[in-house]
C-alpha cells in the first residue's frame, strides 16, 4: 500500500494502522483529498470541502494517537457529511435551487455530525443531494446530477447521492445517510454498497421531522456500517422520538451463524415499475445462499396492488408541498421537478391529507400482517437497475415510483439494509434488501454479514 492510493482502505482498516501506527492521519487525508481532486469534478459528489478544517482535525488526531488516546472508534477517519444534515455555519440548500438557503445557517450540529465530531472523524465537507430528498436520483436543481461512479452515464440513486457516490468512488470509507423513503438504501444499490436505515429511533435525529425519517451508515462494507452505527446510535436528548439507548458494540453483534430462520421473499411488492429481469435473477441467486446456510425460504406474493402507491405517494407529496409553501411563488419555482410534483397537492383538504395518512396506515398494516410470520423478509432494493444520470425519475417521468421498494419500511419504521449482490450485464450494481422484525437491527445486520461472508460479490472501487 503505497501513499497514493490510502483512500482505498476501509475505515476499520485505517483504524487498525492507527493503532500499530504504521499510518498517520495527516497522509491519509491527503490520499483522499488527492481522490477528490481527481473524481469530484467527474462524479459531482462533493458540493463543499472544509479542506483547512480537515488538516487541522487530522493534526489533532495523529497527536491523540502519537499519545495512544483517540477519541473514539472514528478517531482519523474521514467522512463527510450530507447537505441535508445540520453542520453549524453551513447553509443547507437540500439539494434545490427553491431554497433561500442563506437564511436558513444551522447555529447547531445535527446529533449524527456531533457524534462523529466527538469520536475524533475528519470531516471533508458537504455532499449532494436530491431536492428535498424526495428523488430516488441524483438530480439537483442546486448542484447538477451527481453521476453513479459505476458508470458515470447513470444515475447514483438519492436522496443521499453524494455521500454514496463519495463511498463508492473511493473518496471516502463511510457516510452517514438520511433515510425517509428510501434515501440510504436506494443510492447503497444503484452505488454497489452497504446501507442502513435502522429502525426508527435508533439514532437520534434533529430536528425530528416526521415517524419515517431516520439517519444511518453507508459504506463498503458491514464491519464498517456496524462501526459507525456504533458511534452515531449514542442517545441525544434532541430527539424525543429516540429509543431507549441500549449499549450495544455491533461490531461484535454482527457476528455468528445465521441458520434456522424463516425468511420470506418478495421479489414484487405489487406496485411500481415491473421488476427488471436480471434485478430479479441477481436478487433471487442471493436469497438461495441463505437456503445454504439452513434457513428456511418461502416466496411470498405480492401484498399491494397499483392503486396502493398512491396512499403513500400523496402523503410524502404534501410534505414536500409545506416546506415549498414556505417559500415565495418565484423561489418555488425555481425547483422545477419537485414543485411540479408537489404542487398537485396544493388543492387537497385537510380531511384529504388526514385520508392519505390514514392510507400509510394501511399500508403499514398490511405489510405487517404478510410477514408476521417471518424473521426476515427479502426483496430487491430497488426492482430496476440504474437510470440516465439526467433523469429525476423514471423514463415516463414518475419520480415517486423507484422508492416502491423501500417507503414501506420507513412507514413500518422497521431496519432494512441494502446489500450488494451483482452486477447487471451493463456492469450496474443490484441490491438485496434485507428487512427486519421492528427493532431488530441486530439481526439484520448479522444477515448481511452472513451474506458478505459467502463472498457471492465482492465490493470494489471502481474509477481505479
Amino acid at each position: 500500500m503505497n501513499e497514493s492510493n490510502l483512500w482505498s482502505l476501509s475505515a476499520t482498516e485505517l483504524r487498525k494502522a492507527y493503532v500499530k501506527r504504521t499510518l498517520s492521519p495527516v497522509e491519509v487525508l491527503a490520499s483522499y483529498l488527492g481522490r477528490i481532486t481527481t473524481l469530484n469534478p467527474k462524479v459531482n459528489a462533493f458540493h463543499l470541502l472544509v479542506e483547512e478544517n480537515a488538516l487541522l482535525s487530522a493534526k489533532k488526531s495523529e497527536e491523540r494517537w502519537l499519545k495512544g488516546s483517540p477519541l473514539g472508534l472514528m478517531d482519523g477517519i474521514p467522512t463527510a457529511i450530507k447537505d441535508g444534515l445540520f453542520m453549524s455555519g453551513i447553509p443547507i440548500y437540500r439539494g434545490s435551487l427553491a431554497n433561500d438557503a442563506q437564511s436558513n445557517i444551522p447555529t447547531k450540529n445535527a446529533p449524527v455530525v456531533d457524534r462523529m465530531i466527538g469520536s475524533g472523524a475528519i470531516i471533508l465537507g458537504k455532499t449532494t443531494m436530491c431536492d428535498y430528498g424526495m428523488l430516488a436520483s441524483g438530480y439537483s436543481s442546486k448542484f447538477g446530477p451527481t453521476r453513479n461512479p459505476w458508470n458515470l452515464d447513470f444515475n447514483s440513486g438519492g436522496s443521499s447521492s453524494g455521500s454514496a457516490a463519495a463511498v463508492a468512488a473511493g473518496m471516502c470509507p463511510v457516510a452517514v445517510g438520511t433515510d425517509i423513503v428510501g434515501s440510504i438504501r436506494n443510492p447503497a444499490s444503484f452505488c454497489g454498497l452497504y446501507g442502513h436505515k435502522p429502525s426508527f429511533g435508533r439514532v437520534p435525529f434533529y430536528p425530528q421531522t416526521s415517524p419515517a425519517v431516520c439517519a444511518g451508515p453507508i459504506s463498503r462494507s458491514v464491519e464498517d456500517m456496524a462501526l459507525l452505527l456504533n458511534v452515531i446510535s449514542s442517545p441525544d436528548s434532541r430527539d424525543p422520538s429516540a429509543l431507549p439507548y441500549h449499549e450495544i458494540d455491533y461490531m461484535e453483534a454482527i457476528k455468528g451463524d445465521v441458520a434456522g430462520l424463516k425468511i420470506g421473499f418478495m421479489p414484487d411488492i405489487g406496485f411500481g415499475p415491473a421488476p427488471d429481469d436480471e434485478v430479479l435473477k441477481l436478487c433471487c441467486e442471493a436469497v438461495k445462499s441463505f437456503k445454504k446456510m439452513g434457513n428456511q425460504i418461502t416466496e411470498i406474493n405480492a401484498p399491494f396492488s397499483q392503486e396502493d402507491i398512491a396512499k403513500g405517494e400523496n402523503f410524502y407529496r404534501t410534505r414536500a408541498l409545506a416546506e415549498l409553501s414556505l417559500l415565495p411563488p418565484k423561489v418555488q419555482a425555481n425547483g422545477k421537478v419537485i414543485n411540479e410534483w408537489a404542487q398537485k397537492a396544493e388543492d387537497y383538504s385537510g380531511v384529504d391529507h388526514y385520508r392519505d395518512y390514514l392510507g400509510t396506515q394501511e399500508l403499514r398494516s398490511r405489510m405487517f400482517e404478510v410477514i408476521k410470520d417471518y424473521d426476515l423478509l427479502m426483496l430487491p432494493t430497488v426492482p430496476i437497475p440504474p437510470y440516465m444520470a439526467e433523469n429525476p425519475g423514471l423514463d415516463n417521468g414518475d419520480i415517486f415510483a423507484p422508492w416502491c421498494n423501500t417507503f414501506v419500511f420507513n412507514l413500518t419504521q422497521q431496519p432494512a439494509s441494502s446489500v450488494p449482490c451483482g452486477r447487471t450485464s451493463a456492469g450496474l450494481p443490484v441490491g438485496l434488501q434485507i428487512v427486519g422484525r421492528p427493532h431488530d437491527d441486530v439481526g439484520v445486520l448479522r444477515a448481511a454479514k452472513a451474506f458478505e461472508n459467502t463472498e457471492m460479490y465482492k465490493v470494489r472501487i471502481p474509477l481505479d
